[in-house]
């Protein structure tokens, strides 16, 4: 048998021993000391003393372990910076902290949308709007996601519902604008823009969207006014110069129209359908040596613009070059073979 000391030392050794285990398993948390240096994180970040803020939320979670809203502010600083995996992994511990908090979810939703990771974001905004369905801001995002997935109906309805919490909610007109475009419901989108050009008359996006709507009603001189006024407070807007020039050419003013898809070339070279519209301009004017290098380039850029091979057809054909005409238009059949009844005369005349 071990002896009473022998006995007893084993007793206090094993003691000590899982007082340690339980120590080690443990974590002490300071609320006080946390809430310290989250303070000083969300002070730190309003001067962009970005490391100096990472630092104290990274004080303030060792402080204490529970804090969501420093998970969150360390989440929304990792964000910024672009490392979006260690941002979602904050948030995902922020919500399992606070399940309740809806800008957490929204916050998260964002990120995921940011993304492209549309059914989280959507699952993330639903928890948001759950959890404070009078939060404009929420539902107008919400009603983002919807459209991205091109549910525009339903976006409409979130829209309209933000509008309603807060009348000037200037994102919620022109998001509900940009949706009832996509529902061809262009008086509707018109109205909306026009709301959200009074909240802000410096966007030039409002007024070029504004003229695609007045074009499709039929309102071409609101349009030529709107697209002047978007191009002169962004004289980079490439598709207002692009739209501007549509209506010249739709209106026989094919000088103007070649003038504005130049303009829209130096910009943004990739358009195809800039070089084909352009080339059209060229051709109607009977420059035909130019439209064939545009009808080049929009082939080039994409070998499936049907049009574009349609169009360089009759250039050719204008230039008396019946072999290349012939062979544009069999190309552009095969591509859309709708096109056989429309092009089948030309075809049967060039090659007589």
């Amino acid at each position: 048998m071990l002896s009473n000391k022998k006995s007893l030392a084993i007793l206090l050794f094993f003691s000590v021993l899982l007082i340690s285990i339980i120590l080690v398993g443990c974590k002490s948390r300071n609320t006080d000391e946390s809430n310290q240096h989250l303070k000083a994180g969300i002070e730190s970040s309003n001067k962009n003393d970005l490391n100096k803020a990472l630092d104290e939320y990274n004080l303030a979670i060792q402080a204490d372990y529970e804090n969501s809203s420093a998970y969150f502010r360390r989440a929304s600083l990792y964000i910024s910076r672009n490392d979006l995996p260690n941002g979602l992994k904050d948030l995902d511990e922020a919500i399992k902290l606070s399940p309740d908090s809806a800008r957490f979810y929204d916050s998260r939703g964002y990120t995921y949308l940011t993304m492209n990771r549309l059914k989280e974001a959507m699952e993330d905004m639903e928890q948001a709007v759950q959890k404070d369905n009078k939060n404009a801001v929420y539902i107008n995002r919400r009603g983002y996601v919807y459209a991205l997935l091109k549910d525009y109906t339903t976006a409409v309805k979130d829209y309209t519902k933000a509008i309603e919490l807060n009348p000037k909610f200037e994102d919620a007109f022109a998001n509900r604008g940009f949706a009832y475009m996509n529902l061809k419901m262009y008086d509707k989108a018109a109205d909306d823009f026009t709301r959200a050009i009074e909240f802000n008359p410096k966007n030039a996006v409002y007024y070029n969207s504004r003229g695609y709507c007045y074009v499709n009603v039929n309102k071409a001189g609101s349009a030529l006014d709107d697209y002047n006024k978007a191009i002169e407070l962004n004289p980079n807007l490439v598709d207002a110069y692009i739209n501007r020039g549509f209506v010249y050419m739709n209106t026989d003013q094919f000088k103007p129209a070649v003038t504005d898809f130049t303009a829209a070339i130096k910009i943004d070279q990739t358009k195809p359908i800039v070089f084909n519209s352009r080339g059209y301009a060229y051709a109607s004017l009977k420059d035909y040596d130019n439209a064939l290098i545009d009808y080049n380039k929009a082939i080039e850029l994409d070998s499936t613009l049907t049009d574009a091979y349609v169009n360089r057809g009759f250039t050719y054909f204008n230039k008396f070059d019946k072999p290349n005409a012939l062979k544009d238009w069999q190309h552009a059949v095969l591509q859309k073979p709708a096109l056989d009844s429309t092009l089948k005369a030309y075809i049967d005349k060039v090659k007589k």
